[in-house]
């Protein structure tokens, strides 16, 4: 087969054409490795020991503010990437808020805000939670310091109603003698 002077084999255009497809797979695959590894390395830290958690929120008056999730929970998935980890991680709320995250569908072994012995699920049919995500901002003796933010609200307003959330606890925490 002859080709004109400058003009490629079309066996090695056709070669060229799949190289730059694959190329092209290549580096979207790599793309959504990195980007789907991500959220996967930032967690919120379990509950396992509520009465040290409100210790530390005691010394600190700060609030403690428990996530009551599900792993298989889609919302639950958008409420932790976009806004809980994000707030965890923000410098301007951690001196402000301690946060940790209850499995309401796991046994975990946990201790409550007196310190007794418990598990994630127990602790949350304690509490009466009954749809995830729940999100509840305690002071340091365990009691709620804001109504409960339950289900994943309208994604416009859901960081405003942490954020309000947490301040209220924040008045809570503050306003008491130490």
């Amino acid at each position: 087969m002859t080709t004109a002077p400058g003009e490629c084999p079309a066996e090695l255009r056709i070669i060229l054409i799949i190289f730059s497809i694959f190329k092209g797979l290549g580096c979207l695959i790599v793309a959504w490795a990195l980007l789907g590894a991500a959220p996967a390395t930032a967690q919120l830290q379990p509950a396992d020991d509520l009465a040290r958690i409100a210790a530390e929120a005691r010394a600190r008056r700060v609030p403690v503010l428990v996530a009551f999730m599900q792993k298989s929970c889609p919302y639950c998935t958008v409420a932790r990437r976009d806004y809980l980890i994000p707030l965890q991680s923000d410098p301007q709320w951690q001196g402000r808020v301690l946060i940790r995250e209850i499995e309401v569908d796991r046994g975990m072994r946990m201790r409550d805000f007196s310190g007794t012995a418990t598990t994630h699920r127990a602790f949350a049919r304690s509490l009466g939670v009954r749809r995830v995500p729940t999100l509840i901002v305690f002071d340091a003796d365990g009691k709620p310091a804001a109504p409960p933010i339950s289900g994943l609200l309208t994604a416009d307003f859901y960081g405003l109603y942490i954020e309000q959330a947490v301040e209220a606890g924040l008045v809570k925490m503050r306003s008491q003698r130490r």
